[in-house]
Protein backbone atom coordinates (compact mmCIF):
# COMPACT_ATOMS: atom_id res chain seq x y z
CA UNK A 1 0.00 0.00 0.00
CA UNK A 2 2.72 2.48 1.04
CA UNK A 3 4.79 1.50 -2.27
CA UNK A 4 1.32 2.40 -4.41
CA UNK A 5 0.88 6.00 -2.55
CA UNK A 6 4.42 7.17 -3.42
CA UNK A 7 4.25 5.60 -7.15
CA UNK A 8 1.27 7.45 -7.34
CA UNK A 9 2.59 10.62 -6.10
CA UNK A 10 5.30 10.16 -8.66
CA UNK A 11 3.21 9.96 -11.88
CA UNK A 12 0.92 13.11 -10.62
CA UNK A 13 4.60 14.95 -9.74
CA UNK A 14 5.23 13.96 -13.47
CA UNK A 15 2.17 15.05 -14.69
CA UNK A 16 0.46 17.69 -12.65
CA UNK A 17 3.27 18.71 -10.20
CA UNK A 18 1.06 21.33 -8.41
CA UNK A 19 -1.71 18.58 -7.19
CA UNK A 20 0.82 16.46 -6.49
CA UNK A 21 2.53 19.51 -4.01
CA UNK A 22 -0.87 19.69 -2.38
CA UNK A 23 -1.04 16.30 -1.78
CA UNK A 24 2.55 16.17 -0.21
CA UNK A 25 1.47 19.00 2.02
CA UNK A 26 -2.06 17.62 3.33
CA UNK A 27 -0.20 14.25 4.32
CA UNK A 28 1.69 15.02 7.44
CA UNK A 29 3.61 11.32 7.40
CA UNK A 30 5.65 12.14 4.52
CA UNK A 31 9.01 13.47 5.37
CA UNK A 32 10.48 16.56 3.78
CA UNK A 33 13.12 14.37 2.02
CA UNK A 34 10.46 11.75 0.85
CA UNK A 35 8.23 15.06 -0.71
CA UNK A 36 12.15 16.70 -2.30
CA UNK A 37 12.26 12.81 -3.71
CA UNK A 38 8.80 12.62 -5.20
CA UNK A 39 9.05 16.05 -5.99
CA UNK A 40 12.83 16.01 -7.87
CA UNK A 41 12.25 12.56 -9.66
CA UNK A 42 8.56 13.00 -10.57
CA UNK A 43 9.11 16.41 -12.23
CA UNK A 44 12.48 15.34 -13.89
CA UNK A 45 11.38 12.30 -15.31
CA UNK A 46 8.07 13.78 -16.01
CA UNK A 47 9.67 16.71 -18.07
CA UNK A 48 12.36 14.49 -19.95
CA UNK A 49 9.50 12.17 -20.95
CA UNK A 50 6.97 14.66 -21.96
CA UNK A 51 9.09 17.11 -23.77
CA UNK A 52 11.01 14.40 -26.01
CA UNK A 53 7.46 13.23 -26.61
CA UNK A 54 6.55 16.12 -27.64
CA UNK A 55 9.23 16.96 -29.72
CA UNK A 56 8.34 13.55 -31.81
CA UNK A 57 4.70 14.75 -32.36
CA UNK A 58 6.09 17.51 -33.55
CA UNK A 59 7.73 16.65 -36.26
CA UNK A 60 5.60 13.83 -36.83
CA UNK A 61 2.58 16.29 -37.46
CA UNK A 62 4.95 18.81 -39.47
CA UNK A 63 5.82 15.70 -41.65
CA UNK A 64 2.28 14.22 -41.93
CA UNK A 65 1.76 18.12 -43.01
CA UNK A 66 4.18 18.01 -45.46
CA UNK A 67 3.83 14.35 -46.83
CA UNK A 68 0.29 15.03 -47.39
CA UNK A 69 0.98 18.11 -48.84
CA UNK A 70 -1.50 20.24 -47.18
CA UNK A 71 -0.88 24.05 -46.63
CA UNK A 72 -1.14 25.72 -43.56
CA UNK A 73 -4.12 28.22 -43.96
CA UNK A 74 -3.12 31.90 -43.76
CA UNK A 75 -5.60 32.92 -41.48
CA UNK A 76 -5.62 31.02 -37.92
CA UNK A 77 -8.87 30.89 -35.52
CA UNK A 78 -7.76 31.90 -32.29
CA UNK A 79 -9.03 30.70 -29.22
CA UNK A 80 -8.84 32.41 -26.07
CA UNK A 81 -6.53 29.82 -24.82
CA UNK A 82 -4.37 30.00 -28.16
CA UNK A 83 -3.84 34.09 -27.32
CA UNK A 84 -2.74 33.41 -23.82
CA UNK A 85 0.02 30.68 -25.32
CA UNK A 86 1.15 33.25 -27.70
CA UNK A 87 0.61 36.01 -25.53
CA UNK A 88 3.29 33.58 -22.84
CA UNK A 89 5.51 32.86 -25.24
CA UNK A 90 5.68 36.49 -26.54
CA UNK A 91 5.69 38.68 -23.56
CA UNK A 92 8.05 36.16 -21.35
CA UNK A 93 9.64 33.27 -23.51
CA UNK A 94 10.97 30.00 -22.79
CA UNK A 95 11.70 31.70 -19.14
CA UNK A 96 8.20 32.04 -18.62
CA UNK A 97 6.33 29.00 -19.85
CA UNK A 98 9.29 26.96 -17.26
CA UNK A 99 8.42 29.00 -14.85
CA UNK A 100 4.69 28.88 -15.06
CA UNK A 101 4.92 24.92 -16.18
CA UNK A 102 4.73 23.57 -13.08
CA UNK A 103 2.89 25.32 -11.20
CA UNK A 104 -0.15 27.04 -13.57
CA UNK A 105 0.17 24.92 -16.97
CA UNK A 106 0.57 21.05 -16.94
CA UNK A 107 4.28 19.59 -17.48
CA UNK A 108 2.96 17.64 -20.49
CA UNK A 109 1.18 21.09 -21.91
CA UNK A 110 4.58 22.97 -20.80
CA UNK A 111 6.79 20.79 -22.38
CA UNK A 112 4.82 20.45 -25.87
CA UNK A 113 5.06 24.39 -25.46
CA UNK A 114 8.80 24.43 -25.17
CA UNK A 115 9.34 21.86 -27.73
CA UNK A 116 7.13 23.25 -30.18
CA UNK A 117 8.32 27.10 -30.27
CA UNK A 118 11.96 26.49 -28.55
CA UNK A 119 13.54 23.27 -30.24
CA UNK A 120 16.30 25.04 -31.94
CA UNK A 121 17.23 26.29 -28.85
CA UNK A 122 20.23 23.73 -27.05
CA UNK A 123 19.77 24.36 -23.62
CA UNK A 124 15.52 24.27 -23.96
CA UNK A 125 15.38 21.01 -21.72
CA UNK A 126 18.02 22.03 -19.01
CA UNK A 127 15.78 25.21 -18.70
CA UNK A 128 12.88 23.03 -18.21
CA UNK A 129 14.59 21.05 -16.09
CA UNK A 130 15.99 24.16 -13.77
CA UNK A 131 12.51 25.27 -13.84
CA UNK A 132 11.07 22.30 -11.83
CA UNK A 133 14.03 21.62 -9.56
CA UNK A 134 13.60 25.16 -8.53
CA UNK A 135 10.24 24.89 -7.86
CA UNK A 136 10.89 21.75 -5.96
CA UNK A 137 13.40 23.23 -3.93
CA UNK A 138 10.74 26.18 -2.99
CA UNK A 139 7.85 23.81 -2.45
CA UNK A 140 10.21 21.35 -0.12
CA UNK A 141 11.22 24.74 1.69
CA UNK A 142 7.90 25.55 2.35
CA UNK A 143 7.00 22.13 4.06
CA UNK A 144 10.10 22.16 5.83
CA UNK A 145 8.62 25.23 7.44
CA UNK A 146 5.03 24.24 8.04
CA UNK A 147 6.34 21.10 9.67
Amino acid sequence: MLIAKYVSLFVLAATKFLAAVLLLFADNSITTLETFLVLFLGGIIGMVVFYYLGKLINNGVDFLFVWLKIKKTSKKKFTKSNRRIVFLKNKYGLVGITTLTPILLSIPLGCFLASRFYEKKPNTIFIMLLGVIIWTIIFTGIKAILL
